[in-house]
């Protein structure tokens, strides 16, 4: 038997008038609903701060200030509940870049680590973010935790290397997508080839394709909360759980498929994944108006 952790799922809803203050209260909010509920990580979806005023987040001073401040909020709701909190937020450097990421702060509200949102979308490469270029894991006290962000999941080379890397749960904060049924489809073969746990939090309520749930190692959908109301739901994994099946074809013989593709990969043969990709035009990509 693997470790059993509680992680909560945070549905928000959006309303155009509420501003980023409101928008910050409710996801605290939210993560203090799951935290007496006995949640020991809870997850921020992408971009619910900002979605509002977009304008606001190239208000440099402005988004420096809420940057600093926001941490310290999570930080400390952490270290008051003694549990895991992953904020999302923007991220700015010394050298003037600035990341679309998430962090993991732990139970005493330091940060162990950070992603940064590898595959940047038009809209974010128009406006200049900065791509990351790793999929890190971080040991927490219950098991190995990834993350990937909203477009990172389209390609399956995200999932992949977080699986080789050994992450049982993969955070996977999302804006929303339209992409119905690709989206869950996606989602779900994410974790079915590399055995792991995805949990999924989104903003849009609109679009037909993403939710906030939770899919186990066998893609099969646990959770998934309704878009049109804000809620959260706390959730028991079961960590390090082997992923049982019969590929000989014979119920006898039993096999630990994670173990089992991880004895025969052959990275050897996969070096076309390293070879350029078509370098197409956005005007090759876009059909009619391209989008601001």
């Amino acid at each position: 038997m693997g470790k059993k952790v509680k992680i909560g799922l945070i549905q928000v809803v959006q309303n155009e008038n509420d501003g980023y203050d409101k928008r910050c209260d409710m996801l605290l909010n939210a993560a203090e609903s799951c935290f007496k509920d006995g949640a020991e990580l809870v997850f921020f979806p992408e971009a619910f701060q900002y979605a509002a005023n977009r304008k606001e987040v190239y208000d440099i001073p402005l988004l420096t200030s809420r940057i600093a401040d926001w941490k310290n909020r999570c930080s400390y709701l952490a270290k008051k509940y003694n549990a895991y909190l992953v904020p999302w937020d923007y991220e700015l450097t010394k050298d003037g870049k600035m990341y679309n990421t998430s962090y993991i702060l732990d139970r005493n509200g330091n940060e162990v680590g950070r992603h940064r949102k590898v595959h940047l979308t038009y809209g974010e490469q128009k406006k200049g973010l900065v791509n990351g270029n790793d999929f890190l894991v971080f040991n927490l006290d219950f098991g190995r935790v990834g993350i990937m962000i909203c477009w990172d999941n389209y390609f399956p080379e995200s999932a992949r290397c977080l699986g080789n890397r050994g992450a049982e749960l993969v955070l996977y904060p999302l804006f929303g997508d339209t992409l119905n049924p690709g989206w869950e489809i996606k989602l779900r073969s994410r974790a079915i080839d590399n055995s792991m746990y995805i949990a999924a939090c989104q903003i849009d309520a609109i679009s037909p394709g993403a939710f906030t749930g939770l899919v186990d190692t066998n893609g099969t959908v646990l959770e998934c909360l309704p878009k049109d109301v804000a809620s959260y739901r706390v959730v028991e994994l079961e960590m390090g759980k082997e992923t049982i099946t019969h590929t000989s074809g014979n119920t006898k013989i039993k096999e630990d498929i994670r173990k089992m593709t991880s004895r025969c990969r052959r990275p050897d043969a996969y070096g076309a994944l390293l070879e350029p990709a078509g370098d197409y035009s956005w005007d090759e990509i876009y059909f009619g108006k391209q989008p601001k």
